[in-house]
């Protein structure tokens, strides 16, 4: 459930996408509401000809994943934190319910079906409106005490002088590099409104990406900001966490030929790591990875497998 798109998909047990559908997320409504609301969607997935076992929810914020509780109050879905979302698939379906942070559910999917496949020790940043992070070690997924473990590396402060951030923190990655931010961080650079970007109706990423790479001088100031951000933020998330591999996905990645070799880069250059120390690699299950990681905690929840 994102913020502005809901992906669902039936999935057999082995993880293989049966039906997809990909829908507008109404995320002003309510948690309870949108919930409702869906019920019609996911019985239309499955249809007549298969049998509901379990639903996974992967979700933008803090989870608790043993109470399948959101512990977080999320800028979408409002009152998602004061929501019995267990009892409403209880209701109707009478089958287990899980749910997981997105970012960590991602992970899974691309260790179990991506490009983190055959490695227990990984790292995967998601860049996309935000920055998001999750981590596994020696194969198991990183949660904490509070369920914050590895989850908010968008909101890893590299600067502490720097502007106030969303999540009230100052100097986050976030406040330099985020599709929330791109124009005020605009703003900033002289002559901005001789910038193709100034026109822009919606300020992205892709466009900021696209203008740099037609000579748009702002523009590329503004696409070099975020990716030193970026950088700035990953080599702290691996001397935190000293993964195997680092996995980057995210909408964003569409970029993947300029944003990877430019992180490869500044990681061989400040972090402590030795040469061979972290591959790092694009997602490869770039759409449905959320999906089938909540698809591999069912397995374990339901058929214990």
């Amino acid at each position: 459930m994102g913020g502005t798109r809901i992906k669902m998909a039936l999935l057999n047990k082995n993880a293989e996408i049966l039906r997809t559908k990909d829908i507008d997320a109404q995320a002003g409504l309510s948690m309870e509401q949108r919930l409702e609301d869906l019920v019609d969607d996911i019985n239309g997935l499955v249809g007549s000809d298969c049998k509901l076992k379990g639903i996974g929810i992967a979700f933008p914020g803090i989870i608790d994943f043993e109470s399948k509780k959101i512990l977080s109050k999320y800028v979408k879905y409002p009152n998602a934190h004061k929501t019995d979302i267990p009892g409403w698939a209880e209701k109707h379906w009478r089958i287990p319910l899980l749910i997981e942070n997105d970012a960590r559910a991602a992970l899974l999917g691309e260790w179990q079906h991506g490009s983190g496949k055959g490695c227990n020790n990984i790292l995967m940043v998601t860049l996309g409106t935000g920055m998001g992070s999750a981590v596994l070690l020696n194969g198991q997924l990183l949660r904490g005490r509070n369920y914050l473990a590895g989850n908010l590396g968008g909101h890893m402060s590299i600067d502490f002088q720097g502007e106030i951030c969303n999540c009230g923190n100052r100097g986050c990655v976030e406040t330099l590099a985020s599709t929330w931010a791109l124009e005020e961080n605009l703003k900033k650079i002289p002559n901005y409104k001789s910038s193709i970007l100034y026109k822009e109706e919606t300020l992205s990423f892709k466009s900021v990406f696209t203008c740099a790479s037609n000579g748009d001088n702002i523009a590329e100031k503004l696409k070099l900001q975020s990716l030193e951000a970026w950088s700035s933020g990953i080599i702290n998330l691996l001397h935190a966490y000293d993964p195997e591999k680092l996995i980057l996905g995210g909408g964003i990645l569409e970029s993947k030929e300029e944003i990877i070799p430019f992180i490869r880069k500044r990681v061989w250059e400040y972090s402590w790591l030795p040469d061979s120390g972290t591959e790092i690699v694009a997602a490869e299950q770039t759409k449905y990875a959320g999906l089938q990681g909540m698809c591999y905690l069912l397995n374990i929840e339901i058929f214990n497998n």
